[in-house]
């Protein structure tokens, strides 16, 4: 099952919409030099943290994003109860942040949050159109605001208490609209001070009506290494491409190359998707989940992307019909492949999180309840 979020932002202009989510090698990158590609490893399900009814710390609404802080603890953000909730590596419960409402330290619509390089908390609000700091013990610190026309819709923390995160630029010229998915590095302002990339999307203006909306939008993901380099993956059903950045935004790697489509079957198509909608008019919000039926009928090439603790950058392949990811090196060497011991389909197939702090997968739209998985790598039998 597809996981959307469709934003319309009616308050801007008289009615605009985009799609927000958050393919193939270059082969030079993998011809001398590169090494050989070891057995195929194993990631392994540890343990999963979640319950259909019972334990309110452990039974979720609406996960939107699972990671790993300092200390291996693992911290779920539940757009639904609108808090964090914390972890043990182990999965025992420690703690909530954040609360719902309007004011400092609590949430509307959280969509995203990070880790920052301190144990801190960063928490990007859909609504209140701000991120929110906190300390690691859940403390409230403060508030970045000024964002335009909403803040970034995902984020991870970056170098020297930095964000790292996916936004979308609009620039309003009379009647002209342009706008861009940007990969950027924020520090103490809405004003990026890194843009690492900047992807044009194709807006359709409807003559009359005033509606601007986005078509098949660009879809990309990300993900920060532990020295602050930035790898981004475009998402797309004909190519495969993996960039990298130095924290300072100089291109370090380059893996692009054409593939052929992948049909999703008629199980996938069947299921349909999952879209959270936002409306914003006149400063007031409402949100709603749909399922979304006539879904686009072609396979990603590539799911997701992550960068584990030995700074190995792993890309899930999304036209498998099983969770497979290929792990490179940061000169774009291809290590080793990997699998999971759990038979996902493409139907079941969780969101899969890779950080420094190991690995994990939320199933948002499960066909049971919602949980965390947590795996362990390990060798093939």
């Amino acid at each position: 099952m597809k996981f959307r979020l469709w934003i319309p932002l009616i308050s801007i202009l008289p009615a605009a919409s985009f799609l927000a989510c958050g393919g193939g090698e270059d082969m030079e990158a993998q011809s001398e030099g590169a090494v050989a590609v070891s057995d195929t490893l194993v990631l392994a399900v540890r343990d999963t943290i979640g319950l259909e009814m019972g334990d309110s710390s452990y039974v979720f609404g609406m996960i939107m994003e699972a990671g790993h802080g300092l200390d291996g603890e693992i911290t779920v953000l539940d757009m639904q109860r609108s808090c964090l909730s914390v972890y043990s590596p182990d999965g025992l419960f420690l703690r909530n942040i954040g609360t719902p409402g309007p004011g400092p330290g609590e949430f509307q619509i959280p969509v995203n949050f990070a880790v920052m390089t301190d144990g801190g908390y960063a928490v990007a609000d859909a609504i209140g159109r701000n991120i929110s700091f906190f300390s690691p013990e859940g403390e409230y610190l403060r508030m970045m605001s000024g964002f335009f026309p909403t803040p970034p819709m995902s984020i991870q923390g970056g170098p020297d208490g930095s964000l790292v995160g996916e936004s979308m630029a609009m620039m309003l010229m009379g009647q002209d609209v342009t706008a861009s998915v940007d990969i950027c590095r924020w520090s103490d302002s809405a004003e990026a001070d890194v843009v690492y990339l900047s992807v044009p999307m194709e807006l359709n203006i409807q003559e009359g009506g005033g509606a601007t909306t986005v078509e098949r939008n660009p879809e990309i993901d990300f993900a920060v290494g532990p020295d602050g380099s930035v790898f981004v993956a475009e998402l797309s059903d004909t190519l495969f491409s993996v960039r990298g950045f130095s924290p300072e935004g100089e291109e370090i790697l380059t893996m692009v190359e054409e593939t052929e489509r992948t049909p999703m079957t008629q199980d996938e198509l069947d299921a349909g998707s999952l879209s959270l909608s936002i409306r914003i008019i006149d400063g007031e919000a409402s949100s709603n989940m749909d399922r979304v039926e006539d879904v686009y009928p072609w396979r990603n090439v590539i799911a997701s992307i992550g960068v584990d603790a030995e700074s190995r950058i792993w890309v899930e392949m999304a036209n498998e019909d099983h969770p497979v990811f290929r792990v490179y090196d940061y000169s774009g060497n291809l290590l080793f492949y990997a699998v999971t011991d759990v038979p996902f389909t493409p139907v079941s197939r969780p969101s899969f999180m890779i950080d420094a702090g190991g690995f994990l997968a939320c199933d948002r739209d499960p066909l049971d309840y919602p949980k965390i998985f947590s795996f362990t790598l390990a060798e093939r039998p």
